[in-house]
């Protein structure tokens, strides 16, 4: 592609959730919009719990629709005291019903939640995307320039950042972060079950770390366990049975 120059209100960087989202959310304001973030495969297996606030955003956006019948409702969370030691704190239960809710939220495959944002960006005219990477964010006086990896500059007075940890747009902003090591590692998969989770989460309490079951659509529930790292090394390496 040649090197062309256009001028937007925003653009947003990324193309995960948040930055669909936002891109989504922008435009239907009546903002031009621009999206950088490539179109791929979302290859993630990783699943999100969405409380009320989250659903009714998505609602407004006319995403929601697109993928409700594919989202487990979360109608209780328990949370189970696991550490092992000699006094263990009770389980505790909270119920939805009991602050007059129907559930506290839907638990969403990533790959569904994103296929859905991307049929509905799809749809609003005023949404351009650039679906290639950004390779360079310049934050002059007057403006933000994004250069794509084509080589195509894009500018506006607002740009959102969107682009994960190792984010062009935060460095660019010189905003500065602050890092350190935890001894905990998180391993995440799905499973099927022989009894139903009766939409509820169930929340480990180990000395590591915690171990989730998030309730998925029928009898499936996604898990995800925090461990000391050698220890996910060795849950990692068993095999299914085990």
């Amino acid at each position: 592609m040649t090197n062309t120059e256009a001028s937007f209100d925003v653009i947003v960087v990324g193309g995960g959730p948040a930055g669909l989202a936002a891109a989504i959310a922008l435009s239907q304001t009546g903002a031009r919009t621009a999206l950088v973030a490539r179109q791929a495969s979302y290859a993630d297996n990783r699943t999100t719990a969405l409380l009320g606030g989250s659903v009714d955003f998505l609602d407004e956006l006319g995403v929601w629709p697109l993928c409700s019948d594919r989202a487990a409702g979360l109608k209780a969370m328990r949370l189970v005291d696991d550490t092992g030691r000699l006094i263990r704190a009770p389980e505790v239960r909270f119920v939805a019903s009991e602050i007059g809710l129907d559930v506290f939220g839907y638990n969403i495959a990533n790959a569904v939640l994103v296929d859905a944002l991307e049929r509905r960006a799809a749809d609003i005219d005023q949404l351009s995307r650039s679906a290639e990477d950004a390779e360079s964010v310049r934050c002059d006086a007057d403006a933000v320039t994004v250069t794509t990896s084509s080589g195509r500059s894009l500018t506006a007075q607002l740009v959102v950042g969107a682009d994960g940890r190792h984010s062009l747009c935060r460095e660019a902003a010189g905003i500065g972060v602050s890092r350190r090591t935890l001894q905990q590692a998180a391993l995440t998969f799905n499973i099927t079950h022989a009894r139903p989770h009766h939409e509820v989460s169930t929340e480990f309490h180990t000395p590591q770390g915690p171990c989730v079951f998030v309730p998925l659509p029928g009898d499936r529930c996604s898990v995800v366990w925090v461990a000391a790292p050698k220890e996910a090394e060795r849950l990692y390496a068993l095999d299914d049975d085990a």
